[in-house]
């Protein structure tokens, strides 16, 4: 029940970061021409989501080892 509910959040972090990545993908033709400032606005949202998706989803998949119900 645990994992299910680590799996879970994963999956809106995931989609979260999606949501974020959307507009800048399908908006522009050229990625490389984003200016620094850009890069930066999507590297501080970005990473530190992409980061909380891994843990969420390690610990979905540990769950039960560590013996969370």
């Amino acid at each position: 029940m645990t994992g299910n509910i680590f799996f879970a959040a994963a999956a809106v972090t995931f989609a979260v970061v999606f949501w974020l990545m959307l507009p800048l993908i399908t908006s522009r033709r050229d990625l490389m021409k984003m200016t620094p400032a850009e890069h930066g606005w999507y590297a501080k949202r970005v990473f530190p989501l992409m980061l909380l998706f891994a843990a969420f989803a390690t610990a979905g998949s540990l769950a039960g080892q560590w013996g969370w119900p």
